[in-house]
């Protein structure tokens, strides 16, 4: 396994500075924000990619992967367009969100559309460059569940879509036994996102249908036991990025400067750098 961040971690800094802080902590690849005023900026990705994967291939370090932000009704040709930003990044794995959950619209109307949607506009676009999207387990959204996710993308090859486990977003909503969820997504865990949050006594959010607030924060004081995570994730040959997705509101070099040493302390226990 190896250690990754992504960048939305450090919104207020430059990509630049993103790698240096990087690079300080040994990270072994940085999964890019990708949006309007992101580090990718969605108005002109392919300068932003040129630019960034220059600043990269300086720096030795691998994109673990593309982030931006679907809304499930892009072309194959915008798709296409995204593809070719990851392609210039050099990485195959591209991160895709499912629908917001409002009750608005059923659950089985959403997760036939978003289906629909990827037969139609994406698969044939990740066959052509040989990428995989990767549906990101979220609360809020349709894919909250480990279920929820390989309903989403069970059809499909592996290759071409996979998920993305967030054990963090499951503190939230969808939290399941790490064996029962392991054996659940089984093949299609192609990335994983490590952030965690606790109880608190004020401020946070609470999460829907229940009393008391949570906050993210970090890995080493939250309620996630990422010994055991990384331990089971060994166990199933995970080989894959443990990407930092600290959304809190510590600054950028504190996040980085907690966690990393922290998750890479575990790592060296179970065949990790």
């Amino acid at each position: 396994m190896k250690v990754s961040l992504y960048s939305l971690s450090c919104a207020d800094k430059s990509p630049a500075e993103v790698i240096a802080l990087a690079r300080k902590y040994r990270c072994d690849g940085i999964e890019w924000w990708c949006r309007e005023n992101g580090h990718i900026d969605a108005r002109d990705p392919e300068k932003s990619a040129e630019d960034i994967g220059r600043l990269m291939e300086d720096a030795q370090m691998e994109v673990s992967g593309l982030a931006p932000y679907f809304k499930f009704n892009e072309s194959s040709r915008e798709i296409a367009r995204v593809f070719k930003v990851a392609k210039i990044l050099k990485t195959s794995r591209v991160r895709c969100h499912s629908y917001a959950f409002t009750g608005e619209t059923p659950f089985r109307e959403l997760m036939d559309r978003q289906i629909s949607w990827l037969e139609k506009e994406v698969l044939p676009v990740t066959g052509e460059f040989g990428m995989q999207l990767n549906i990101e387990q979220h609360h809020n959204m349709i894919c909250c569940t480990p279920n929820a996710c390989l309903q989403m993308v069970e059809k499909f090859h592996p290759e071409r879509i996979g998920i993305i486990y967030d054990p963090g977003n499951t503190l939230f909503e969808g939290y399941t036994r790490i064996n029962y969820t392991f054996s659940v997504m089984g093949r299609y865990i192609n990335h994983v996102h490590v952030k965690s949050a606790r109880y608190v006594a004020e401020g946070g959010s609470v999460p829907s249908g229940r009393r008391y607030p949570m906050e993210f924060g970090t890995l080493e004081k939250g309620d996630l036991d990422w010994e055991e995570i990384i331990k089971q994730l060994n166990a199933i040959g995970y080989k894959g990025f443990l990407s930092l997705e600290a959304l809190d509101a510590r600054d950028s070099e504190t996040k980085l400067r907690e966690d990393i040493p922290f998750l890479k302390g575990i790592l060296e226990k179970y065949g990790g750098k």
